[in-house]
């Protein structure tokens, strides 16, 4: 099986003649496609731009399937914190305010575990652009009542574990066309099994009325996208988490 990190290089010179996703540098744009994510600057940008395409393509498709438009999302790369409309940021995050996804291309998340496969970075790229998926699609969630925490939490963990799983329907996608293997499919799960709220780690990070879901959660919720084919199948409200 070919891996994604190997075909970026094919990918860039196809995207070379197609335009390029929009990736802004803090304020400056910078448009030219980009392809590896392990070297430079430049390098990083070049795959974080084919991820972000492969996204778009993906997408486009669905939304398209279902008779709607699918709005891309902007890819903002800053470095240490940045202002956003939804406050200040650090690391990745995605801000429903301005349909953008703010990511230091440091990937400081992913060094606090150990993690530096280059579909761990995909991964955390996908669950962004799945957030975004939920903010443009309407998908349905109970609304919380004032001080209702344990409601707050509910709500919390189905949004996230959907991101889970939208980013799975992603994977699957990517892996039908025979980009993945089964050792980029372990990254996604040992990633999403190190951000559980389980781990001794997280326990302290997440605020109160924020959860994301356990490590055995997250990875169920990812295989069930890896092997969905619609946002349908991604309803985490209808179903037990």
């Amino acid at each position: 099986m070919i891996r994604l990190s190997l075909v970026m290089a094919s990918l860039l010179a196809i995207a070379t003649w197609l335009d390029a996703p929009a990736i802004s540098k803090a304020a400056e744009v910078s448009p030219a496609p980009m392809a590896s994510a392990n070297a430079g600057t430049d390098d990083v940008k070049q795959f974080l731009s084919v991820v972000l395409a492969e996204t778009e393509d993906f997408w486009n498709a669905t939304f398209k399937a279902g008779g709607s438009t699918y709005e891309e999302p902007k890819l903002v790369l800053f470095t240490g914190l940045i202002a956003t409309a939804c406050g200040s940021v650090s690391g990745t995050a995605y801000c429903a305010a301005d349909h953008r996804i703010y990511l230091d291309p440091a990937f400081p998340e992913l060094r606090e575990i150990g993690l530096t496969g280059d579909f761990a970075k995909a991964l955390i790229v996908a669950r962004e652009v799945a957030h975004h998926v939920q903010a443009i699609s309407g998908v349905p969630h109970q609304p919380v009542a004032d001080g209702d925490q344990q409601a707050a939490i509910i709500r919390s963990e189905q949004i996230e574990l959907q991101a889970d799983c939208l980013a799975g329907l992603w994977s699957g996608y990517v892996r039908d066309r025979h980009l993945l293997d089964e050792s980029d499919l372990a990254q996604a799960r040992n990633l999403l099994r190190s951000l559980g709220d389980d781990q001794a780690a997280n326990t302290s990070e997440n605020p109160a009325g924020k959860r994301y879901g356990t490590s055995d959660q997250r990875i169920r919720w990812y295989d069930r996208g890896l092997a969905g084919k619609a946002i349908a199948d991604c309803d985490t409200s209808a179903n037990p988490l």
